[in-house]
């Protein structure tokens, strides 16, 4: 999960160096999320998932205790 300090771009970065993550806010992802990509290394796909947003310590907490 992305920390308050992590920097949340507005869309996917055009290049990712292989294991380079970012955290983008589009519209892919629910509201209180954030999509995390990772880059991958040549002829392999970008590993894309939602996760929660840093602001939302309520969501965190929830997580937490479901094992998340």
């Amino acid at each position: 999960m992305p920390c308050a300090a992590q920097t949340i771009l507005k869309s996917e970065p055009l290049m990712l160096a292989p294991y380079e993550v970012a955290f983008v806010k589009d519209a892919s992802c629910p509201s209180g999320k954030v999509l995390k990509v990772t880059g991958a290394i040549r002829g392999l796909h970008r590993r894309k998932a939602s996760r929660h947003a840093a602001g939302d310590r309520r969501t965190h907490e929830a997580a937490d205790r479901r094992g998340h």
